[in-house]
């Protein structure tokens, strides 16, 4: 039987990580946390069965809340709508 000597997980809003799956190798991933990351924003890494170490770990992305000038109704009612929007930052290396 094959070792599958790679753990991918994601950190939860509260920092812990939830396994996600096991790969056999780096290559295999860094195209799954691409992947992953891709699908559903969050801070993955890849942990080595082999060395017991975090071998790939990304950089969460950030969002910033919007808030739009106010818009008001004729009747002078506030019908502002609060937003969120993906800001583009200069991306540091996404594996380290």
């Amino acid at each position: 039987m094959r070792a599958t000597p790679f753990d991918i997980f994601r950190k939860d809003l509260l920092g812990t990580p939830v396994w996600m799956e096991t790969v056999e190798d780096i290559e295999t991933a860094k195209c799954r946390v691409r992947e992953l990351a891709g699908r559903s924003p969050g801070e993955y890494f890849v942990f080595s069965r082999e060395t017991e170490e975090i071998v790939i770990n990304t950089v969460p992305r950030v969002y910033e809340l919007v808030v739009p000038d106010p818009v008001f109704s004729r009747a002078g009612e506030l019908i502002s709508i609060l937003y969120c929007v993906n800001v583009p930052l200069p991306l540091p290396p996404v594996f380290s």
